[in-house]
Order: structure tokens, then C-alpha cells, then sequence
């Protein structure tokens, strides 16, 4: 009697602690498999947002495309000369070339204009000091974090106050950071 109830005992014991460890097993589990779940979930909608980020992108190219008839920015399709009547291989030969052609044009136009600028500020000391203090604006904007304090002070003021007209530096060219002595 006593061996086999102490086998009894020891059994039940043993499916008991058994049970109570795989129900916390399951808990702990379960646990595990929302925070996975959490985490993939965080990793794909952060995914998904740069991919909505690119398609925002991609339309606003569709759209100046449709609008303004190039997707290419600087580009003037209305600078294109027409090409006469020829065959459908021809026309779609030529008209890449001279698509081309004409951004290679444009884009020397572009730095002809710079380069005129650039040679009217060599020649007028007020335009070559007016430049240095745009580049130093620029260079003091590009080596500090932007601080809204000293953006309201007079101080910020007054060094904004001397550059005159930026944006004819700024306008539709690359802006060149050249410093002449």
C-alpha cells in the first residue's frame, strides 16, 4: 500500500508540475510572438513608408511631366525645333537626337550664364565683396545647427541686411562656391 500510493503521489506531481510549466510556456510564448509580431509590423510600415515616400516622388515627376511636357528639370521642350515628315525609324532616331542635342544646348546656354556672372563679379569690387559676404552667410549656415534664438536677434539681422538681391545669385544656376581674392 504505502510504495504504490507514494508512486500515485509522485505521478500526479509530476503531471502537475508538468501542466503548470507548459501553461507558463504557452503564456510566456504567446508573449513572444506579440512582441515579433509588434516588431515585424514596425519594420514593414517603416518600409512601406519609404516605398509611399519613392511613389510620392515618382508622381510629382509624372505630374511637372505632364505639365510642363518634360520630366527632365531645365530642360524647355519648346526650345525643340520640329523635324519634317520622314519614316516612323527615322523620326524616333532623330528626335533623340535632337532631345540631345538640345539639352546639350541648353545646358551650355546655362553655363554661359554663369560664367558671364561670374566675370561681372571679377571685374566690380562691389560685386566681389558681395559675394564674400554671401559665401560667408553661407558657410556660417552650413557649420552652425540652426539656432531660432540667435535667428531672431539683431545680430543675425544685421549680417542678413548686406546681401543684396540673393536670389540673382541663386537664380535658375547651380550656385558656385568659388572665393576670389
Amino acid at each position: 500500500g504505502k510504495g504504490s500510493a507514494n508512486a500515485a503521489a509522485v505521478q500526479i506531481q509530476k503531471k502537475f508540475r508538468g501542466w503548470t510549466k507548459r501553461k507558463e510556456f504557452l503564456f510566456i510564448r504567446e508573449r513572444v510572438v506579440k512582441i515579433q509580431a509588434h516588431v515585424r509590423g514596425h519594420q514593414v510600415r517603416k518600409k512601406f513608408k519609404s516605398i509611399i515616400w519613392s511613389v510620392g516622388i515618382l508622381e510629382k515627376v509624372v505630374l511637372r511631366w505632364r505639365r510642363k511636357g518634360s520630366g527632365l528639370r531645365g530642360f524647355r521642350p519648346d526650345a525643340v525645333k520640329n523635324v519634317p515628315n520622314q519614316p516612323n525609324k527615322d523620326i524616333v532616331k532623330e528626335d533623340d537626337y535632337d532631345f540631345f542635342k538640345e539639352g546639350r544646348k541648353q545646358s551650355e546656354e546655362r553655363f554661359q550664364k554663369a560664367l558671364s556672372r561670374v566675370q561681372s563679379m571679377v571685374q566690380y569690387p562691389e560685386a566681389r565683396a558681395q559675394y564674400r559676404r554671401l559665401l560667408n552667410v553661407v558657410d556660417d549656415f552650413r557649420q552652425k545647427p540652426c539656432n531660432l534664438s540667435l535667428m531672431n536677434s539683431e545680430e543675425a539681422v544685421d549680417g542678413v541686411e548686406d546681401l543684396i538681391d540673393i536670389d540673382m545669385f541663386l537664380d535658375d544656376d547651380n550656385f558656385l562656391p568659388i572665393a576670389f581674392d
